[in-house]
């Protein structure tokens, strides 16, 4: 591929999902079944992996749901690590609506070729939150299928490490009910905490890390309104006056602890381009984010379909995806264009100046046009602490080019999201804890 210095690779494995998540960022359509089928006959002879770097450490399985292809990828694990000698770990993001027999299987033969293991459960919170992103009765399958999937590992004798954690993502309507009923607030944590201990409690097998990772994100990129972000800006105070952690506040933190190596761009931004790249057998791309963009069967039948069926389709209506396509998403037999991409997303991780000065001048406009904080219209350092928060914190070029065309200019959305008070809030936060 020339990518010598790749170490991590986010690979297509699946095309199809049994859920139908209101915020999921891959629309759904009648194709994808099929695009399933050609993922899982690609998958079967392992040959997909003979093309990916040899420094490879880390492989992600990405797609829709991991676990419909979980069984092929188990029985190619020896040829796997053949291929890629230096492998470390495999990492998946699951709704774990399967039976968590597969996952356990996975985890016996990652044991025997010495392969880490480290999973993400999606998991937005009590019923009242994931079954009404992601369908009814969801959160009790979810849940029971935790505590089988214990069971199971407990009979497990592991050399491997093996962790879990939460993945919980609010949409801003999750936020407003929430904040209309203080009370959801503290059952959504007691949630996470009750679950975590009492898997924690069950678990016997000394190999297996449980995280209580219940700080939730929002859905990304979203489409904010400056009423938005007075919403999150009231959320996030009420975190912060009873002590709930908030993935945003250590992200800023991380931030403010390291300001000192600063000049360390990549080292702040988000990995994909730089040591992390998709690859879906035939091309590679920024991330797993813009896998199924190059399959024109699907990319027409997501526009045959009313917009109303998914939850945002705008990015193919407009014509953003041809941008990307073009320029994003490269052969990987095309040493040329390679060359190209990762000449290109060297800008993006390498530099600052251009990126944090657009923001910067987002930031400025609209809070002259009354869309953000009059604070960031007056106080240059609190625009320029935004503008960094933006670009570190909320590091993605794969959503800056569906937004806005290019990998060095945010959506303007997110700037709304956190320039309505949430941000002020995480600057003092950070104090608190230490990040002066």
């Amino acid at each position: 591929m020339g990518l010598e210095l790749i170490e991590a690779c986010e690979v297509l494995t699946s095309g199809w999902c049994p859920l139908r998540c209101v915020y999921c960022y891959i629309p759904k359509s009648d194709k994808m079944k099929k695009l399933h089928a050609d993922i899982v006959r690609m998958l079967y002879d392992g040959r997909i992996f003979l093309m990916l770097p040899k420094n490879i450490r880390s492989i992600g399985l990405w797609g829709t749901e991991p676990t419909l292809t979980m069984k092929i990828i188990e029985n190619n694990l020896d040829k796997i690590k053949e291929c890629l000698p230096r492998l470390e770990r495999i990492d998946f993001s699951t709704n774990m609506m399967m039976p968590p027999e597969i996952i356990v299987s996975l985890i016996r033969k990652a044991d025997e070729v010495g392969i880490n293991v480290s999973f993400q459960v999606s998991l937005d919170g009590p019923e009242w939150i994931t079954d009404s992103n992601r369908g009814k009765g969801v959160t009790r399958r979810i849940v029971n299928n935790l505590r089988k999937f214990i069971n199971l590992i407990n009979n497990v004798k592991l050399s491997i490490n093996v962790s879990m954690r939460w993945k919980p993502t609010l949409a801003i309507g999750n936020v407003r009910e929430m904040n209309r009923h203080p009370e959801l607030i503290h059952e959504y944590y007691h949630f996470f905490d009750k679950l975590t201990d009492e898997l924690k409690s069950m678990c016997r097998n000394d190999k297996l890390e449980i995280i209580n990772s219940s700080a939730p994100t929002l859905v990304v990129p979203g489409k904010y309104t400056s009423s938005d972000g007075k919403e999150l800006a009231k959320f996030f105070r009420y975190l912060a006056d009873n002590r709930y952690p908030n993935a945003y506040v250590f992200r800023a933190l991380r931030v403010f602890r390291y300001r000192n190596e600063l000049y360390k761009v990549r080292m702040f931004t988000c990995s994909g381009g730089d040591s992390n790249i998709g690859f879906d057998g035939r091309c590679i791309h920024i991330c797993h984010r813009t896998f199924y963009y190059n399959n024109p069967e699907y990319v027409e039948s997501i526009l045959d379909m009313p917009e109303y069926q998914n939850w945002d389709v705008s990015h193919f209506r407009r014509g953003s995806i041809n941008n990307i396509n073009k320029f994003y998403i490269v052969d990987a037999n095309d040493e040329f264009n390679i060359a190209r991409f990762q000449y290109v997303m060297r800008g993006y991780h390498d530099f600052w100046k251009l990126k944090l000065s657009i923001t910067y001048t987002l930031i400025k406009e609209l809070a002259a046009a009354g869309q953000v904080s009059s604070v960031y219209l007056h106080d240059d350092k609190m625009a320029e602490m935004l503008s960094l928060f933006i670009n570190t914190a909320l590091s993605c070029p794969m959503e800056n080019l569906l937004n806005t065309g290019s990998i060095h200019i945010p959506t303007i959305s997110l700037i709304r999201v956190f320039g309505n008070g949430a941000f002020e809030i995480i600057v003092d936060e950070v104090r608190r804890y230490g990040g002066r």
